[in-house]
Order: C-alpha cells, then structure tokens, then sequence
C-alpha cells in the first residue's frame, strides 16, 4: 500500500472473511493492513486493522495507507463508514488515524488481553465518506 504498493503487494482472504494487504516500501514488507466488511445493507460498514515496522514509524506511510484503503472501500467497494478500534494507549497510532480523520466515538473498556494477561482499552474511532484527510 504505501511507497511501492503500487508494484502489487497480494491480498491474502482470512478464513474471518478480512481481506489482508501487505504494506511495501523501499522493496520490502514494512507492515500489514486489513479489512473486513459488514455486508448487511442496514448496518454495511467496513473495520480495518494497521501493523507497521516500528523502524518506519512517523514517515506519514500509516496515514498514506489509511488513505489508500479508506479510498478504495469508499470508492470500489460502496462503504458509507469505516472503523478503527486501537488500543487507548496507543497514543501514536490515535494521532495517525484522527490525522486522517477518524473521530473518537468511545473507549471500550477492558477491551483486549495484552500478552501478560491484563485486560486494556481500545478507543473505537470512525471516518465516514467525505471526512477523509488526504496525507
């Protein structure tokens, strides 16, 4: 998706039906970006998850490929809103989406086990059609 996205990075379906994207730049993999979508015409969204490279952090390629996804479920595949869930702490990852956007709807508390066992926080953020900040 960002930097050499463009060359064809494959899509890969999961088994939870979200469709994962691999991230390039400089002629590797630095991270991963992943959909998955609520195809109910009442309630049709689509949720998407970033993992990037700790050694790529702040070159603004989380926000450009926020952007290009959001584009694209927008644009090709027909969404009105899209969400992001991280986890409350994240505090650099927050700035990353609302920088494109994304607004703060709430914090979900005691939302997901950390790798000690200890139950944190997400923050659920949503952009909705129109609202896109171009990076």
């Amino acid at each position: 998706m960002a930097g050499d996205h463009r060359r064809g990075h494959p899509a890969q379906t999961g088994g939870d039906g979200s469709t994962a994207l691999a991230i390039g730049a400089e002629g590797r993999t630095i991270g991963l970006i992943q959909f998955h979508e609520e195809g109910s015409p009442d309630f049709r969204r689509a949720g998407i998850d970033l993992f990037l490279d700790a050694r790529v952090h702040g070159r603004g390629l989380g926000g450009e490929a926020i952007a290009v996804l959001a584009r694209h479920l927008f644009d090709q595949r027909g969404h009105h809103r899209i969400t992001i869930d991280p986890a409350l702490a994240n505090t650099r990852a927050v700035r990353c989406y609302e920088k494109a956007g994304f607004r703060r709807v709430g914090v979900m508390r005691r939302y997901w086990r950390d790798s000690e066992g200890v139950w944190q926080d997400g923050l659920l953020l949503d952009l909705l059609a129109g609202e896109l900040a171009e990076p």
